[in-house]
């Protein structure tokens, strides 16, 4: 009989725990929704008039620099995807991107990537992994909690 053995990375010892910090906020107000029947299901399309970001970051999302693109299934589930553009306080440009599901009882989630200029005071995102809360505070505004994963 073979012996099975675990690869000496993946022992408990050298697994880390994984947790969640709070990172920012950001506040999207979109144009009314356009939708389209594909194939695939209901296309969802609204670009991103206005907005804000608070907490880790300060500043103002670009407005019409970007935009929703999520897809309705047929079974009732929509497959988000967001790209935001955003400037913050100090004139520094940032770029998330969100993909993400929404159940039909209303609970949504994305996982996060944000990118800026690697002389930017924000480097700190580079190479971290967000996750976002998403709630709807309107017929056409988000509110998005995003955390880091630690």
């Amino acid at each position: 009989m073979t012996e099975l053995s675990i690869a000496m990375d993946r022992e408990p010892q050298y697994v880390a725990q994984i947790g969640f910090e709070p990172a920012f906020r950001v506040h999207l107000e979109f144009e009314p929704m356009r939708r389209e029947l594909t194939p695939h299901g209901e296309r969802r399309m609204r670009k991103i008039i206005g907005g804000s970001i608070s907490g880790k970051i300060v500043g103002t999302v670009y407005p019409n620099g970007g935009g929703e693109y999520s897809l309705r299934r047929p079974d009732n589930v929509t497959d988000l995807n967001t790209h935001i553009v955003l400037q913050d306080s100090e004139g520094e440009w940032l770029y998330i991107r969100n993909i993400g599901y929404e159940r039909p009882d209303g609970y949504q989630r994305v996982t996060s990537w944000v990118d800026v200029d690697v002389r930017s005071d924000h480097g700190w995102v580079l190479g971290l992994f967000f996750v976002g809360v998403v709630e709807q505070s309107g017929d056409d505004t988000v509110t998005i909690d995003y955390s880091e994963v630690l």
